[in-house]
Protein backbone atom coordinates (compact mmCIF):
# COMPACT_ATOMS: atom_id res chain seq x y z
CA UNK A 1 0.00 0.00 0.00
CA UNK A 2 2.87 2.72 0.90
CA UNK A 3 4.70 1.33 -2.24
CA UNK A 4 1.46 2.86 -4.27
CA UNK A 5 1.17 5.60 -2.26
CA UNK A 6 5.14 6.94 -3.29
CA UNK A 7 3.90 5.96 -7.13
CA UNK A 8 0.85 8.25 -6.62
CA UNK A 9 2.69 10.90 -5.02
CA UNK A 10 5.59 10.83 -7.87
CA UNK A 11 2.77 10.94 -10.39
CA UNK A 12 1.41 13.67 -8.81
CA UNK A 13 4.62 15.66 -8.45
CA UNK A 14 5.20 15.53 -12.35
CA UNK A 15 2.10 17.51 -13.04
CA UNK A 16 3.04 20.87 -11.77
CA UNK A 17 3.21 22.69 -15.01
CA UNK A 18 0.79 25.21 -13.36
CA UNK A 19 1.94 25.21 -10.01
CA UNK A 20 3.84 28.00 -8.47
CA UNK A 21 7.06 27.99 -7.42
CA UNK A 22 6.78 27.42 -4.10
CA UNK A 23 4.53 24.54 -4.69
CA UNK A 24 6.92 23.28 -7.34
CA UNK A 25 9.73 23.70 -4.30
CA UNK A 26 7.71 21.60 -1.92
CA UNK A 27 7.18 18.26 -4.81
CA UNK A 28 10.79 18.48 -5.42
CA UNK A 29 12.15 18.81 -2.37
CA UNK A 30 9.77 15.79 -1.04
CA UNK A 31 10.61 13.75 -3.33
CA UNK A 32 14.11 14.06 -2.76
CA UNK A 33 13.89 13.23 0.55
CA UNK A 34 12.11 9.99 0.12
CA UNK A 35 14.99 9.21 -2.52
CA UNK A 36 17.61 10.48 -0.03
CA UNK A 37 15.59 7.44 2.37
CA UNK A 38 15.93 4.63 -0.29
CA UNK A 39 19.55 5.72 -0.37
CA UNK A 40 18.89 7.09 -4.75
CA UNK A 41 21.91 9.40 -4.10
CA UNK A 42 22.31 10.97 -7.21
CA UNK A 43 18.66 11.31 -8.07
CA UNK A 44 17.84 12.55 -4.77
CA UNK A 45 20.55 15.28 -5.40
CA UNK A 46 19.28 16.13 -8.90
CA UNK A 47 15.62 16.88 -7.10
CA UNK A 48 17.05 19.40 -4.07
CA UNK A 49 19.27 21.32 -6.54
CA UNK A 50 16.08 21.74 -8.58
CA UNK A 51 14.13 22.57 -5.49
CA UNK A 52 16.58 25.27 -4.47
CA UNK A 53 17.24 26.86 -8.26
CA UNK A 54 13.44 27.78 -7.47
CA UNK A 55 13.40 28.91 -3.54
CA UNK A 56 17.36 29.64 -2.89
CA UNK A 57 16.51 31.68 0.51
CA UNK A 58 13.93 29.20 1.46
CA UNK A 59 15.15 26.87 3.74
CA UNK A 60 19.03 25.43 5.12
CA UNK A 61 17.85 21.59 5.75
CA UNK A 62 17.63 21.16 1.82
CA UNK A 63 20.87 22.10 1.64
CA UNK A 64 22.72 20.11 4.11
CA UNK A 65 20.12 16.68 2.46
CA UNK A 66 21.66 18.15 -1.07
CA UNK A 67 25.18 18.09 0.16
CA UNK A 68 24.64 14.70 2.01
CA UNK A 69 23.46 13.34 -1.60
CA UNK A 70 26.81 14.73 -2.80
CA UNK A 71 28.79 13.64 -0.42
CA UNK A 72 27.01 9.32 -0.54
CA UNK A 73 27.72 9.80 -4.28
CA UNK A 74 30.92 10.75 -3.92
CA UNK A 75 30.93 13.90 -5.60
CA UNK A 76 32.80 16.46 -2.94
CA UNK A 77 33.01 19.48 -5.15
CA UNK A 78 29.30 19.86 -5.81
CA UNK A 79 28.86 18.96 -2.03
CA UNK A 80 31.28 21.85 -1.03
CA UNK A 81 29.68 24.06 -3.12
CA UNK A 82 26.19 23.06 -1.65
CA UNK A 83 27.83 23.58 1.58
CA UNK A 84 28.76 27.68 0.64
CA UNK A 85 25.66 28.18 -0.88
CA UNK A 86 23.73 27.93 2.37
CA UNK A 87 25.62 30.08 4.53
CA UNK A 88 25.45 32.73 1.96
CA UNK A 89 22.07 32.35 1.11
CA UNK A 90 20.62 30.85 4.24
CA UNK A 91 22.95 32.04 7.12
CA UNK A 92 23.52 28.76 8.51
CA UNK A 93 24.16 29.19 11.65
CA UNK A 94 27.67 26.99 12.92
CA UNK A 95 26.44 24.74 15.73
CA UNK A 96 24.21 23.27 12.62
CA UNK A 97 26.91 22.84 10.67
CA UNK A 98 28.81 21.23 13.25
CA UNK A 99 26.53 18.30 14.23
CA UNK A 100 24.27 17.58 11.17
CA UNK A 101 24.08 13.97 11.64
CA UNK A 102 24.15 12.88 8.07
CA UNK A 103 27.66 14.28 7.65
CA UNK A 104 29.61 12.76 10.84
CA UNK A 105 30.76 9.60 8.54
CA UNK A 106 32.47 12.52 6.11
CA UNK A 107 33.70 14.69 8.70
CA UNK A 108 37.54 14.06 7.95
CA UNK A 109 37.01 15.03 4.59
CA UNK A 110 38.95 18.21 3.78
CA UNK A 111 36.14 20.35 2.51
CA UNK A 112 34.88 20.38 6.27
CA UNK A 113 37.90 21.66 8.09
CA UNK A 114 38.03 24.29 5.17
CA UNK A 115 34.36 25.86 5.23
CA UNK A 116 35.23 26.02 9.20
CA UNK A 117 37.90 27.75 8.69
CA UNK A 118 36.11 30.38 6.52
CA UNK A 119 32.78 30.17 8.34
CA UNK A 120 32.90 33.91 9.00
CA UNK A 121 34.06 35.35 5.91
CA UNK A 122 31.10 32.77 4.30
CA UNK A 123 28.73 34.63 6.94
CA UNK A 124 29.74 37.80 5.82
CA UNK A 125 28.76 37.22 2.19
CA UNK A 126 25.16 36.67 3.65
CA UNK A 127 25.31 39.90 5.05
CA UNK A 128 26.83 41.74 1.96
CA UNK A 129 23.66 40.26 0.39
CA UNK A 130 20.97 41.58 2.09
CA UNK A 131 19.16 44.50 1.07
CA UNK A 132 18.54 45.57 4.69
CA UNK A 133 20.78 44.35 7.26
CA UNK A 134 20.57 45.88 10.15
CA UNK A 135 16.95 45.37 10.18
CA UNK A 136 17.72 41.45 9.84
CA UNK A 137 20.01 41.98 13.03
CA UNK A 138 17.43 43.89 14.85
CA UNK A 139 14.89 41.28 14.26
CA UNK A 140 17.84 38.87 15.22
CA UNK A 141 17.54 40.74 18.35
CA UNK A 142 13.97 40.65 19.21
CA UNK A 143 14.33 36.87 18.75
CA UNK A 144 17.58 36.93 21.44
CA UNK A 145 15.08 38.97 23.64
CA UNK A 146 12.08 36.94 23.78
CA UNK A 147 14.39 33.91 24.07
CA UNK A 148 16.10 35.32 27.31
CA UNK A 149 12.94 36.52 29.07
CA UNK A 150 11.40 33.01 28.58
CA UNK A 151 14.18 31.13 30.26
CA UNK A 152 15.65 33.86 32.69
CA UNK A 153 13.07 32.64 35.38
CA UNK A 154 11.01 36.26 34.39
CA UNK A 155 7.40 36.45 35.66
CA UNK A 156 4.88 35.78 33.11
CA UNK A 157 3.39 39.54 33.32
CA UNK A 158 7.35 40.86 32.17
CA UNK A 159 7.63 38.39 29.28
CA UNK A 160 3.88 39.70 28.66
CA UNK A 161 5.54 42.95 28.24
CA UNK A 162 8.08 42.00 26.17
CA UNK A 163 5.99 40.55 23.79
CA UNK A 164 3.67 43.66 23.49
CA UNK A 165 7.05 45.45 22.27
CA UNK A 166 8.22 43.07 20.17
CA UNK A 167 4.97 42.68 18.24
CA UNK A 168 4.62 46.08 18.11
CA UNK A 169 8.12 46.59 16.06
CA UNK A 170 7.68 43.85 14.00
CA UNK A 171 4.39 45.06 12.51
CA UNK A 172 6.64 48.47 12.20
CA UNK A 173 9.26 46.44 10.54
CA UNK A 174 7.43 44.53 8.57
CA UNK A 175 4.96 47.78 7.29
CA UNK A 176 8.24 49.83 6.35
CA UNK A 177 10.61 46.45 5.20
CA UNK A 178 8.45 43.74 4.36
CA UNK A 179 7.53 40.07 6.30
CA UNK A 180 11.16 39.02 8.30
CA UNK A 181 11.06 35.02 8.23
CA UNK A 182 12.62 35.18 11.51
CA UNK A 183 10.38 37.16 13.15
CA UNK A 184 7.78 34.01 12.43
CA UNK A 185 9.16 33.33 16.68
CA UNK A 186 7.88 36.55 17.72
CA UNK A 187 4.43 36.21 15.65
CA UNK A 188 4.14 32.96 17.53
CA UNK A 189 4.20 33.82 20.88
CA UNK A 190 1.01 35.82 19.90
CA UNK A 191 -1.03 32.65 19.26
CA UNK A 192 -3.06 32.47 22.36
CA UNK A 193 -4.83 35.43 20.49
CA UNK A 194 -4.89 33.97 17.04
CA UNK A 195 -7.81 34.50 15.05
CA UNK A 196 -9.31 37.37 17.34
CA UNK A 197 -10.65 40.54 16.14
CA UNK A 198 -7.20 42.44 17.43
CA UNK A 199 -4.38 44.70 15.91
CA UNK A 200 -2.39 42.24 15.50
CA UNK A 201 -4.06 39.95 13.65
CA UNK A 202 -5.93 42.50 11.80
CA UNK A 203 -2.46 43.41 10.32
CA UNK A 204 -0.48 40.10 9.75
CA UNK A 205 -3.36 37.83 8.83
CA UNK A 206 -4.33 39.58 5.51
CA UNK A 207 -0.95 40.68 5.34
CA UNK A 208 0.38 37.23 5.53
CA UNK A 209 -2.20 36.16 3.23
CA UNK A 210 -1.60 38.37 0.48
CA UNK A 211 2.05 37.10 0.37
CA UNK A 212 1.19 33.58 0.10
CA UNK A 213 -1.41 34.43 -2.91
CA UNK A 214 1.50 36.18 -4.85
CA UNK A 215 4.11 33.25 -3.64
CA UNK A 216 6.33 34.93 -1.14
CA UNK A 217 5.12 33.30 1.82
CA UNK A 218 4.69 28.94 1.80
CA UNK A 219 1.10 28.22 2.09
CA UNK A 220 1.85 26.07 5.15
CA UNK A 221 2.45 29.68 7.12
CA UNK A 222 -0.73 29.33 9.25
CA UNK A 223 -1.15 25.63 9.95
CA UNK A 224 0.97 25.23 13.33
CA UNK A 225 -1.31 28.10 14.55
CA UNK A 226 -4.63 26.84 13.46
CA UNK A 227 -3.37 23.23 14.77
CA UNK A 228 -2.71 24.67 18.15
CA UNK A 229 -5.92 26.70 18.36
CA UNK A 230 -7.38 23.39 17.88
CA UNK A 231 -5.32 21.81 21.00
CA UNK A 232 -6.07 24.58 23.14
CA UNK A 233 -10.18 24.60 22.39
CA UNK A 234 -10.71 21.07 21.36
CA UNK A 235 -7.98 19.19 22.28
CA UNK A 236 -7.66 17.52 19.31
CA UNK A 237 -5.43 17.84 15.53
CA UNK A 238 -6.49 18.85 12.47
CA UNK A 239 -3.27 18.43 11.04
CA UNK A 240 -0.97 16.06 13.30
CA UNK A 241 1.32 18.18 13.58
CA UNK A 242 2.58 17.64 17.04
CA UNK A 243 3.69 13.65 16.30
CA UNK A 244 4.50 12.67 19.92
CA UNK A 245 1.51 13.57 21.28
CA UNK A 246 -1.23 11.68 19.38
CA UNK A 247 -2.67 9.99 21.79
CA UNK A 248 -3.45 13.01 24.25
CA UNK A 249 -4.58 15.13 21.74
CA UNK A 250 -5.95 12.39 18.75
CA UNK A 251 -6.15 13.76 14.83
CA UNK A 252 -9.97 14.33 14.07
CA UNK A 253 -11.46 12.65 10.33
CA UNK A 254 -7.66 10.82 10.61
CA UNK A 255 -9.06 9.46 7.37
CA UNK A 256 -8.63 12.49 5.48
CA UNK A 257 -5.57 14.53 7.57
CA UNK A 258 -3.46 13.90 4.21
CA UNK A 259 -6.21 15.72 2.16
CA UNK A 260 -6.05 18.57 4.56
CA UNK A 261 -1.97 18.33 4.75
CA UNK A 262 -1.78 18.27 1.00
CA UNK A 263 -4.06 21.43 0.83
CA UNK A 264 -0.91 23.69 2.72
CA UNK A 265 1.48 21.31 0.97
CA UNK A 266 2.90 19.33 4.15
CA UNK A 267 3.65 15.95 3.57
CA UNK A 268 1.23 13.01 4.28
CA UNK A 269 1.90 11.53 7.43
CA UNK A 270 3.22 8.33 6.22
CA UNK A 271 6.04 10.13 4.32
CA UNK A 272 7.04 11.67 7.85
CA UNK A 273 7.15 8.06 9.26
CA UNK A 274 9.58 7.12 6.01
CA UNK A 275 11.77 9.91 6.42
CA UNK A 276 12.06 11.41 10.01
CA UNK A 277 10.97 8.04 11.56
CA UNK A 278 7.84 9.32 14.12
CA UNK A 279 4.99 6.77 15.31
CA UNK A 280 2.29 6.46 13.60
CA UNK A 281 -1.37 6.86 15.55
CA UNK A 282 -2.54 3.52 15.41
CA UNK A 283 -5.95 4.31 13.57
CA UNK A 284 -3.48 5.73 10.71
CA UNK A 285 -2.11 2.44 10.32
CA UNK A 286 -4.80 0.31 9.78
CA UNK A 287 -6.33 2.62 6.50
Amino acid sequence: MRIILILILFTILSCSDNKTDFEKHNELDQKAMVQFKDKEFEKALLNFEKAIDLKPTQDVSIYFYATASALNAKKNDKAKELLIASIHNTNTSKEYFLNFPEFDKFREEKLFSEIENDYEKHISEFYNKLEYPEIYREVDSLMEIDQEYRTNGSEWNEISRIDSLNINRLIEITKEYGWQKKGWLVLWHQRGTYGQDNYVWNFFKPYIDEQIKNDKINKDFWVMFEEERSIVKKKEQIYGMYWSQYDEYPIIDIENVDKRRAKFDVPPLWYMEKVYGIKLPAEYKKL
